[in-house]
Protein backbone atom coordinates (compact mmCIF):
# COMPACT_ATOMS: atom_id res chain seq x y z
CA UNK A 1 0.00 0.00 0.00
CA UNK A 2 1.30 2.98 -1.06
CA UNK A 3 0.83 5.80 1.45
CA UNK A 4 -0.87 8.47 0.32
CA UNK A 5 -2.30 11.49 3.28
CA UNK A 6 -5.58 11.33 3.14
CA UNK A 7 -8.25 12.71 5.88
CA UNK A 8 -9.83 9.64 6.74
CA UNK A 9 -8.79 5.75 6.88
CA UNK A 10 -11.23 3.60 7.63
CA UNK A 11 -10.22 0.26 9.57
CA UNK A 12 -12.44 -3.03 8.85
CA UNK A 13 -10.93 -6.33 10.20
CA UNK A 14 -13.01 -9.02 8.37
CA UNK A 15 -13.75 -12.82 8.71
CA UNK A 16 -15.99 -15.72 6.39
CA UNK A 17 -18.52 -12.69 5.37
CA UNK A 18 -17.43 -11.33 1.79
CA UNK A 19 -21.48 -10.57 1.25
CA UNK A 20 -21.60 -8.35 4.35
CA UNK A 21 -18.17 -6.93 4.05
CA UNK A 22 -19.29 -5.69 0.65
CA UNK A 23 -22.27 -3.61 1.96
CA UNK A 24 -20.09 -2.08 4.53
CA UNK A 25 -17.43 -0.89 1.63
CA UNK A 26 -20.82 0.31 -0.31
CA UNK A 27 -21.91 2.16 2.57
CA UNK A 28 -18.64 4.61 2.18
CA UNK A 29 -17.92 7.18 -0.42
CA UNK A 30 -15.41 6.72 -3.11
CA UNK A 31 -13.54 9.53 -2.48
CA UNK A 32 -9.61 10.53 -2.62
CA UNK A 33 -9.33 11.50 0.71
CA UNK A 34 -10.66 8.60 2.26
CA UNK A 35 -9.00 5.01 1.99
CA UNK A 36 -9.86 1.92 3.52
CA UNK A 37 -8.22 -0.52 4.97
CA UNK A 38 -9.43 -4.23 5.14
CA UNK A 39 -7.83 -6.91 6.99
CA UNK A 40 -8.52 -10.44 6.53
CA UNK A 41 -8.55 -12.63 9.66
CA UNK A 42 -7.61 -15.98 8.37
CA UNK A 43 -10.75 -16.36 6.77
CA UNK A 44 -11.62 -19.64 4.47
CA UNK A 45 -9.78 -20.29 1.51
CA UNK A 46 -12.84 -20.37 -0.39
CA UNK A 47 -14.19 -16.82 0.90
CA UNK A 48 -10.67 -14.96 -0.16
CA UNK A 49 -11.30 -14.31 -3.94
CA UNK A 50 -14.65 -12.72 -3.02
CA UNK A 51 -12.84 -10.44 -0.31
CA UNK A 52 -10.00 -9.63 -2.60
CA UNK A 53 -13.22 -9.08 -5.33
CA UNK A 54 -15.25 -6.72 -3.40
CA UNK A 55 -12.01 -4.38 -2.24
CA UNK A 56 -11.24 -4.25 -6.09
CA UNK A 57 -14.21 -2.74 -6.68
CA UNK A 58 -14.09 0.04 -3.98
CA UNK A 59 -11.07 2.70 -5.09
CA UNK A 60 -8.97 3.71 -2.46
CA UNK A 61 -9.46 0.18 -0.73
CA UNK A 62 -6.36 -1.55 0.49
CA UNK A 63 -6.46 -5.31 1.48
CA UNK A 64 -4.23 -7.10 3.16
CA UNK A 65 -4.49 -10.94 4.03
CA UNK A 66 -3.36 -12.52 7.31
CA UNK A 67 -3.01 -16.34 8.11
CA UNK A 68 -1.94 -15.65 11.68
CA UNK A 69 -5.53 -16.10 12.91
CA UNK A 70 -5.10 -14.52 15.91
CA UNK A 71 -8.77 -12.19 16.10
CA UNK A 72 -9.92 -9.01 14.95
CA UNK A 73 -7.34 -7.24 17.39
CA UNK A 74 -4.73 -8.74 15.90
CA UNK A 75 -5.99 -7.65 11.94
CA UNK A 76 -6.84 -4.36 13.39
CA UNK A 77 -3.30 -3.79 15.07
CA UNK A 78 -1.59 -4.64 11.58
CA UNK A 79 -4.19 -2.15 9.96
CA UNK A 80 -2.82 0.74 11.96
CA UNK A 81 -0.02 0.62 10.53
CA UNK A 82 -0.69 1.36 7.38
CA UNK A 83 -2.49 4.30 8.55
CA UNK A 84 -1.71 7.64 7.08
CA UNK A 85 -4.50 10.30 7.89
CA UNK A 86 -6.02 12.39 10.13
CA UNK A 87 -8.50 10.89 11.22
CA UNK A 88 -9.16 6.95 12.08
CA UNK A 89 -12.39 5.40 11.77
CA UNK A 90 -13.60 1.67 12.76
CA UNK A 91 -16.34 -1.04 11.26
CA UNK A 92 -16.62 -4.13 11.67
CA UNK A 93 -17.25 -6.06 8.27
CA UNK A 94 -21.23 -7.03 9.05
CA UNK A 95 -21.85 -2.86 9.77
CA UNK A 96 -22.42 -0.07 7.82
CA UNK A 97 -22.43 3.74 7.51
CA UNK A 98 -25.39 5.71 7.20
CA UNK A 99 -26.29 7.51 4.22
CA UNK A 100 -25.20 11.30 5.87
CA UNK A 101 -22.14 9.54 8.03
CA UNK A 102 -19.81 11.61 5.82
CA UNK A 103 -21.13 14.32 5.41
CA UNK A 104 -21.72 14.70 9.63
CA UNK A 105 -17.78 13.79 9.63
CA UNK A 106 -16.67 16.26 7.39
CA UNK A 107 -18.23 19.25 9.92
CA UNK A 108 -15.33 17.80 12.38
CA UNK A 109 -12.59 17.71 10.17
CA UNK A 110 -10.55 20.64 11.92
CA UNK A 111 -12.21 19.85 15.36
CA UNK A 112 -9.97 20.35 17.96
CA UNK A 113 -10.98 17.14 19.79
CA UNK A 114 -8.84 14.41 20.00
CA UNK A 115 -12.15 12.06 19.83
CA UNK A 116 -15.67 12.55 18.65
CA UNK A 117 -18.62 10.31 19.36
CA UNK A 118 -21.29 9.98 17.61
CA UNK A 119 -24.85 7.58 17.58
CA UNK A 120 -25.20 4.70 15.94
CA UNK A 121 -28.54 2.99 14.76
CA UNK A 122 -28.82 -0.72 15.96
CA UNK A 123 -30.64 -3.54 13.60
CA UNK A 124 -30.90 -7.22 13.60
CA UNK A 125 -29.16 -8.48 10.81
CA UNK A 126 -31.45 -10.84 9.28
CA UNK A 127 -34.60 -9.02 10.17
CA UNK A 128 -33.82 -5.27 9.46
CA UNK A 129 -36.00 -4.56 12.95
CA UNK A 130 -34.04 -2.25 15.52
CA UNK A 131 -32.13 -3.85 18.30
CA UNK A 132 -31.02 -1.69 21.90
CA UNK A 133 -27.16 -3.04 21.30
CA UNK A 134 -26.37 0.61 21.04
CA UNK A 135 -28.91 2.47 23.64
CA UNK A 136 -25.81 2.37 26.63
CA UNK A 137 -23.83 4.67 24.37
CA UNK A 138 -27.01 6.69 23.39
CA UNK A 139 -27.44 7.60 27.08
CA UNK A 140 -23.70 8.36 27.90
CA UNK A 141 -23.51 10.85 24.43
CA UNK A 142 -27.23 12.19 25.55
CA UNK A 143 -25.86 12.47 29.65
CA UNK A 144 -22.62 13.92 28.13
CA UNK A 145 -24.65 16.89 25.92
CA UNK A 146 -27.65 17.63 28.36
CA UNK A 147 -25.37 18.14 31.44
CA UNK A 148 -21.72 18.09 30.56
CA UNK A 149 -19.72 17.41 34.20
CA UNK A 150 -16.83 15.18 35.37
CA UNK A 151 -19.35 11.95 35.71
CA UNK A 152 -20.77 11.90 32.12
CA UNK A 153 -17.16 13.42 30.59
CA UNK A 154 -15.29 9.92 32.30
CA UNK A 155 -18.77 7.91 31.52
CA UNK A 156 -17.89 8.58 27.53
CA UNK A 157 -13.97 8.92 27.87
CA UNK A 158 -13.16 4.91 29.52
CA UNK A 159 -16.83 3.29 29.28
CA UNK A 160 -17.69 3.34 25.91
CA UNK A 161 -15.68 0.37 24.88
CA UNK A 162 -16.30 0.10 21.72
CA UNK A 163 -14.07 1.40 18.53
CA UNK A 164 -17.02 2.10 16.22
CA UNK A 165 -18.99 5.18 16.08
CA UNK A 166 -15.98 7.48 16.87
CA UNK A 167 -13.82 9.65 14.72
CA UNK A 168 -10.27 9.25 16.42
CA UNK A 169 -7.13 11.34 15.62
CA UNK A 170 -4.61 9.77 14.48
CA UNK A 171 -1.56 11.52 16.29
CA UNK A 172 -3.99 10.24 19.59
CA UNK A 173 -3.11 6.79 18.69
CA UNK A 174 0.27 6.40 18.10
CA UNK A 175 1.65 9.37 20.15
CA UNK A 176 0.81 7.08 23.18
CA UNK A 177 1.08 3.52 21.07
CA UNK A 178 -2.07 2.29 21.69
CA UNK A 179 -2.52 -0.94 20.34
CA UNK A 180 -5.61 -3.60 20.48
CA UNK A 181 -5.51 -6.71 22.95
CA UNK A 182 -5.29 -9.71 20.73
CA UNK A 183 -7.28 -11.41 22.78
CA UNK A 184 -10.91 -13.48 20.94
CA UNK A 185 -13.07 -11.59 22.64
CA UNK A 186 -13.36 -7.97 23.94
CA UNK A 187 -10.09 -7.03 22.09
CA UNK A 188 -11.09 -3.34 22.14
CA UNK A 189 -11.51 -2.68 25.38
CA UNK A 190 -8.70 -1.46 26.49
CA UNK A 191 -8.04 0.57 23.05
CA UNK A 192 -11.21 2.13 23.79
CA UNK A 193 -10.12 2.78 27.23
CA UNK A 194 -6.63 3.88 26.27
CA UNK A 195 -7.64 6.55 23.53
CA UNK A 196 -10.05 8.18 26.78
CA UNK A 197 -7.51 8.47 29.21
CA UNK A 198 -4.86 9.82 26.64
CA UNK A 199 -7.17 12.59 24.95
CA UNK A 200 -7.20 16.16 25.69
CA UNK A 201 -10.21 16.93 24.78
CA UNK A 202 -13.40 15.02 23.51
CA UNK A 203 -16.46 16.18 21.26
CA UNK A 204 -19.76 14.08 21.03
CA UNK A 205 -22.99 14.45 18.68
CA UNK A 206 -26.12 13.34 19.02
CA UNK A 207 -26.37 12.03 15.26
CA UNK A 208 -26.40 8.80 14.09
CA UNK A 209 -23.31 8.00 11.27
CA UNK A 210 -23.31 4.41 11.43
CA UNK A 211 -25.39 1.00 12.37
CA UNK A 212 -24.34 -1.87 14.29
CA UNK A 213 -25.93 -5.14 13.24
CA UNK A 214 -27.13 -8.17 15.46
CA UNK A 215 -26.00 -11.62 13.90
CA UNK A 216 -26.64 -15.19 14.59
CA UNK A 217 -23.27 -16.41 16.46
CA UNK A 218 -20.97 -13.62 15.84
CA UNK A 219 -18.13 -12.80 18.60
CA UNK A 220 -20.13 -10.75 20.70
CA UNK A 221 -23.51 -13.47 20.83
CA UNK A 222 -20.98 -16.25 21.52
CA UNK A 223 -21.73 -17.72 25.14
CA UNK A 224 -19.34 -20.04 26.68
CA UNK A 225 -17.25 -20.24 30.09
CA UNK A 226 -14.11 -19.68 27.62
CA UNK A 227 -15.63 -16.71 26.28
CA UNK A 228 -17.03 -15.16 29.55
CA UNK A 229 -13.44 -15.61 31.23
CA UNK A 230 -12.01 -14.19 28.98
CA UNK A 231 -13.68 -10.93 28.53
CA UNK A 232 -14.16 -10.94 32.21
CA UNK A 233 -10.13 -11.36 32.30
CA UNK A 234 -10.11 -8.44 30.14
CA UNK A 235 -11.93 -6.64 32.52
CA UNK A 236 -10.12 -6.86 35.26
CA UNK A 237 -7.19 -5.67 33.01
CA UNK A 238 -9.12 -2.38 32.15
CA UNK A 239 -10.49 -1.58 35.86
CA UNK A 240 -6.89 -2.08 37.24
CA UNK A 241 -6.02 0.44 34.66
CA UNK A 242 -8.36 2.88 35.34
CA UNK A 243 -6.78 2.34 39.35
CA UNK A 244 -3.51 3.09 37.74
CA UNK A 245 -4.42 6.30 36.09
CA UNK A 246 -6.40 7.47 38.69
CA UNK A 247 -9.21 6.86 37.65
CA UNK A 248 -11.38 3.52 39.77
CA UNK A 249 -14.36 5.43 40.14
CA UNK A 250 -15.11 4.56 36.58
CA UNK A 251 -14.57 0.82 36.78
CA UNK A 252 -17.08 -1.40 35.81
CA UNK A 253 -19.20 -3.65 37.91
CA UNK A 254 -17.71 -7.88 37.96
CA UNK A 255 -20.97 -8.88 39.22
CA UNK A 256 -22.20 -9.39 35.53
CA UNK A 257 -19.23 -11.39 34.82
CA UNK A 258 -19.84 -13.95 38.05
CA UNK A 259 -23.12 -14.06 37.01
CA UNK A 260 -22.76 -15.29 33.87
CA UNK A 261 -20.03 -17.76 35.32
CA UNK A 262 -22.64 -19.30 37.84
CA UNK A 263 -24.87 -20.03 34.62
CA UNK A 264 -22.02 -21.58 32.59
CA UNK A 265 -20.00 -23.07 35.24
CA UNK A 266 -21.70 -23.22 38.90
CA UNK A 267 -19.72 -22.43 41.61
CA UNK A 268 -16.82 -24.01 40.85
CA UNK A 269 -16.55 -21.35 37.58
CA UNK A 270 -17.92 -18.70 40.58
CA UNK A 271 -14.19 -19.36 42.43
CA UNK A 272 -12.10 -19.81 39.04
CA UNK A 273 -13.71 -16.01 38.66
CA UNK A 274 -13.26 -14.69 41.91
CA UNK A 275 -9.53 -16.26 42.67
CA UNK A 276 -8.35 -14.29 38.80
CA UNK A 277 -10.02 -11.21 40.64
CA UNK A 278 -8.01 -11.17 43.47
CA UNK A 279 -4.68 -11.78 41.31
CA UNK A 280 -6.07 -8.45 40.18
CA UNK A 281 -6.81 -6.87 43.28
CA UNK A 282 -10.39 -6.44 42.24
CA UNK A 283 -12.81 -4.87 44.29
CA UNK A 284 -15.99 -7.47 43.86
CA UNK A 285 -18.18 -4.55 45.35
CA UNK A 286 -18.17 -2.28 42.41
CA UNK A 287 -21.76 -0.65 41.75
CA UNK A 288 -23.32 -2.75 44.56
CA UNK A 289 -25.86 0.00 44.85
CA UNK A 290 -26.81 -1.32 41.25
CA UNK A 291 -26.76 -4.69 41.02
CA UNK A 292 -30.49 -5.25 41.11
CA UNK A 293 -30.85 -2.58 38.40
CA UNK A 294 -28.24 -3.77 36.47
CA UNK A 295 -29.55 -7.16 36.60
CA UNK A 296 -32.71 -6.10 34.65
CA UNK A 297 -30.83 -4.30 32.38
CA UNK A 298 -28.82 -7.30 31.05
CA UNK A 299 -32.11 -9.22 30.94
CA UNK A 300 -33.24 -6.56 28.78
CA UNK A 301 -29.83 -6.58 26.34
CA UNK A 302 -30.83 -9.73 25.73
CA UNK A 303 -34.30 -10.13 25.38
CA UNK A 304 -35.42 -11.28 22.14
CA UNK A 305 -32.00 -11.74 21.19
CA UNK A 306 -32.07 -15.78 22.16
CA UNK A 307 -31.90 -16.79 18.50
CA UNK A 308 -28.69 -15.02 17.97
CA UNK A 309 -26.72 -16.12 21.12
CA UNK A 310 -24.31 -19.29 20.37
CA UNK A 311 -23.98 -21.29 23.75
CA UNK A 312 -21.46 -23.97 23.96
Amino acid sequence: MTKKKCTYNIIIPHHNNPFLLRRCLDSIPQREDIQVIVVDDNSDAKYIDEVQAACDAHPNTHFFLTTEGRGAGFARNKALKQVNSKWVIFSDADDYFLPEAFTIFDQYQDSEADIICFNSACRFSDTGEESNRSEHITKMIDAFLTTPNEETEGQLRYNYNEPWGKMIRAALIFDNNIQFEETRWANDVHFSTAIGVHAKQIAADKRQVYCVTVSRGSLVHQHSIESRRCRYEVQLRNNQYLRQVGKPQFQTSLMYSLRWAAHYGGIKAVWDFIKLGRKYKANFFIGANKWIKNYFISRKEYKGKEQYIQQS
